[in-house]
């Protein structure tokens, strides 16, 4: 399976996973393949043009939040304006639900310390749970895909003013049980039909760049 496609990044992380849980967590290895997926995915779309003018696809990259420094794990960057797609990226593969509600207060904490000082930016995440835990037990996803939701579809002509909300995300639900390992898309739910699907993330990311920057030549 193409490294350059989902089910070949998933393969990926169910291998480094598989060989060592503690250190693929600990260390990053594992999600970071999906870093690297998402960043490849934004790099093979910017236009000769956009590079032509020095912006680039980074990751880990350090922007100023409205507290302090934070470095996002993946950002289309312009020599001169800063940030211009900003992507963060999580995974949580054990104690779901012991951990989940904390984990989404920083998500959102997150999203309005760079919104305060980069309104214009346009702002994903991507979210990775199992579809069970290593022991076997469930996980609430229809829970977890409406909470997603309801922090994600900035939009309107006011976009600039909402704080606290994505433009997009994605919810990942994945049985690394099976093999390869497959999204479970169809436990994905939201209360205002809002897509969630990581297959459609990064389309979903552009096309909101190109509504609100139409004078900006950035992505095919």
């Amino acid at each position: 399976m193409s490294a350059g496609t989902i089910g070949g990044c998933l393969a990926s992380m169910k291998a480094k996973y598989q060989a060592d849980p503690v250190a693929a967590v600990r260390g990053q290895g594992f999600i970071k393949e999906l870093h690297q997926f998402l960043a490849n995915q934004f790099d093979a779309l910017l236009l000769p043009a956009a590079r032509r003018q020095g912006i680039t696809v980074e990751q880990e990259a350090t922007l100023f939040g409205s507290h302090k420094p934070k470095d996002v794990d993946v950002a289309v960057m312009h020599p001169v304006n800063g940030p211009l797609l900003v992507v963060g990226v999580r995974s949580q593969m054990s104690s779901v639900g012991k951990n989940v509600l904390t984990y989404y207060q920083d998500i959102v904490g997150e999203c309005i310390s760079l919104q305060d000082r980069f309104p214009l930016a346009t702002y994903g995440y991507a979210y990775l749970h199992p579809l069970k835990e290593p022991e076997g037990s469930s996980v609430d996803h229809k829970r977890y895909s409406r909470m997603y939701g309801s922090i994600s579809g900035r939009d309107g002509r006011n976009y600039r003013d909402v704080k606290g909300v994505y433009d997009q995300f994605a919810y990942l639900i994945v049985d690394f049980d099976s093999d390869p390992p497959g999204l479970r898309d169809d436990l994905l739910t939201t209360d205002d039909g809002l897509d969630l699907s990581i297959s459609t993330f990064v389309p979903r990311m552009i096309s909101t760049f190109k509504r609100r920057n139409i004078w900006l030549d950035v992505f095919a």
